[in-house]
């Protein structure tokens, strides 16, 4: 007679069955495995996610501040008495390609200004400014208007007042439209705007700024241009050409009198902040799905301390230590394979949810996404393997005490 062969595929199809069967048993047991997974998929999932799209919104940050901004300084600053840049310099940049906008501020030395007649004076920098410096420096506003909306020609100056300048005044949003007086000369200037941020030139924050024509030197007449500088407005991609051509349109007489600053490329700083946000993220991520691994280890090791006569039983009726390993490999594989998925899809949402509340773009690599069920089976793999172990090392005389 011939050997009959064993169907070792009826053998696995078996193990398949009874790994099915085991997940279902318990269903309260099951369903707080395979949440513990989903929670650790997508925390996984939203902290990298997060941090790729933070980090894609400093990359912006980064480009829009850092490569369309240009400060131009006066070289003779410490010595010259005329002005640096001409009275029509911001027309003159308005003309050259790439330039949005941009203008002159210099300073006008600290004076005392007092709000009202009963106030006592306060020691605060005066600066003068183009307009068009406040636009370019993105300089935002509290309340009120900026120095561009009034002519010049009015018979009381106006004013902008820096958001720290304000607070050592006394002003808030009501004050608009109300009188400082700089106590030195009398003279007296109508508030129009009071700043929320500086943007990018801090020197705005704890200032009173007038523009040019301004009557409110000591002698009564506009401020004399002192350590003059210009902020420039650029397209993106454009600095470097309007850099070179701004001195000599400016000062064509001696173009190096002016000095133009083009911010150096931040890739140091992108990369550094970029790598931590990324190390920040893995570590969480790693806790996470070490968690609900530790909930699968822990729910199997408490499946074989209560099956131990179901698994003492099937070895006594020929299954090898091999198919009780490979039965709770596979319901560690189907808990978390099913947790991943369910992870997968919660986090992706709460991404989209989170970058939607901020105005951003959710940024997340597919790859990332398509890992997932993978992960989960591989997380539910490990943290079934101890308890594997544990569940193929019962003797089959546990069925007899049982």
């Amino acid at each position: 007679m011939t050997a009959r062969r064993p169907n070792h595929s009826a053998d696995w199809r078996l193990i398949a069955f009874h790994a099915g069967i085991s997940t279902t048993r318990r269903p309260g047991r099951a369903v707080a495995t395979v949440i513990g997974v989903a929670l650790g998929v997508a925390v996984f999932l939203v902290t990298t996610g997060w941090s790729q799209t933070v980090g894609s919104q400093i990359n912006q940050t980064f480009d829009e501040l850092a490569a369309t901004e240009l400060t131009v300084r006066d070289t003779m600053a410490d010595t010259a008495t005329d002005a640096a840049m001409p009275a029509d310099t911001p027309e003159l940049l308005g003309r050259l390609d790439g330039v949005v906008t941009g203008g002159r501020i210099w300073e006008g030395g600290t004076r005392p200004i007092r709000t009202s007649a009963a106030a006592d004076p306060a020691d605060v920098p005066v600066l003068v400014a183009d307009p068009e410096a406040l636009r370019a420096a993105r300089a935002t506003l509290a309340a009120g208007r900026l120095l561009d909306d009034f002519p010049r020609d009015l018979a009381q100056p106006v004013a902008v007042v820096g958001p720290a300048a304000a607070h050592t005044l006394g002003l808030g949003e009501a004050s608009i439209g109300a009188t400082l007086t700089f106590t030195d000369t009398g003279t007296r200037a109508t508030i129009t705007g009071i700043l929320a941020s500086a943007g990018t030139a801090p020197e705005l924050d704890r200032a009173v700024i007038v523009l040019p024509d301004a009557p409110v030197d000591t002698t009564g007449g506009p401020i004399p241009p002192r350590h003059m500088t210009a902020v420039i407005r650029v397209v993106l991609g454009t600095a470097a050409q309007v850099a070179n051509a701004v001195p000599l349109l400016l000062r064509p007489d001696a173009p190096g009198r002016l000095g133009v600053l083009v911010p150096p490329e931040p890739a140091a700083l992108r990369g550094s902040v970029q790598g931590t946000l990324d190390t920040l993220a893995l570590g969480t991520a790693a806790l996470a799905l070490l968690i609900g691994g530790i909930g699968i280890m822990n729910s199997m090791l408490n499946a074989v301390n209560q099956r131990a006569g179901e698994i003492g039983l099937r070895r006594s009726m020929g299954a090898a230590r091999r198919h009780i390993v490979a039965q709770f490999l596979l319901e560690g594989a189907i808990l978390g394979t099913l947790g991943a998925l369910i992870g997968a899809v919660s986090g992706e949402a709460v991404l989209i949810g989170l970058a939607w509340a901020n105005g951003w773009a959710p940024v997340l690599a597919r790859a990332l996404l398509a890992a997932a069920p993978a992960a989960g089976l591989l997380v539910g793999v490990l943290a079934a393997l101890y308890p594997a172990a544990r569940a193929a090392a019962i003797s089959p005389a546990v069925s007899l005490r049982s």
